[in-house]
């Protein structure tokens, strides 16, 4: 049998290599700290842009929630004899339209405004009926968490009530 032995690197060889090791770890240092950089100013930028962005989410999700509105529409025009659908998209339109303008003016307040003895809103500190206070939230006319984004979202949901209802 032959045995191989492995001949020892030099003290030359060692040192290249360790110079070429250092090279890797001071580019892979650089890549990190740039990167954390980066995230940095991402992060940054989230911070300063969040409300914007949760006013966009709202608004998408509360079209999304609306858009049911118009499947229920569809089926039930799709359940009633062709001479009566007009009717029915009427209905459903005008379903929408009255949702809209009770949940304006009485809705919002109710399920947002001050409690009165923990059952439903009136007009205190905030009076959201007809939405007069809505963006009373941070002063500066652009609320915290409460505004025309959110009462969309709400009345999308209020207002799919009356489809599935009269879909039946």
């Amino acid at each position: 049998y032959r045995t191989m032995v492995a001949v020892a690197p030099t003290y030359p060889e060692l040192w290249q290599k360790l110079e070429n090791l250092n090279a890797q770890y001071s580019k892979a240092t650089d890549a990190i700290n740039q990167n954390s950089k980066s995230l940095k100013d991402f992060e940054a930028l989230v911070n300063a842009n969040s409300r914007d962005m949760d006013t966009a989410w709202v608004v998408i999700c509360g079209a999304l929630v609306f858009f049911m509105q118009a499947g229920f529409a569809m089926l039930e025009a799709g359940i009633v004899h062709p001479k009566n659908v007009t009717n029915i998209l009427f209905k459903n339109m005008i379903d929408a339209s009255i949702a809209a303008l009770a949940f304006w003016l009485l809705g919002y307040g109710f399920a947002y405004g001050s409690d009165s003895g923990g059952f439903i809103g009136k007009c205190g500190s905030d009076c959201y009926f007809g939405l007069k206070d809505i963006y009373n939230g941070a002063g500066d006319g652009k609320g915290t968490s409460d505004g025309w984004e959110m009462w969309f979202f709400q009345w999308a949901f209020a207002g799919a009530a009356g489809p599935i209802v009269g879909g039946g």
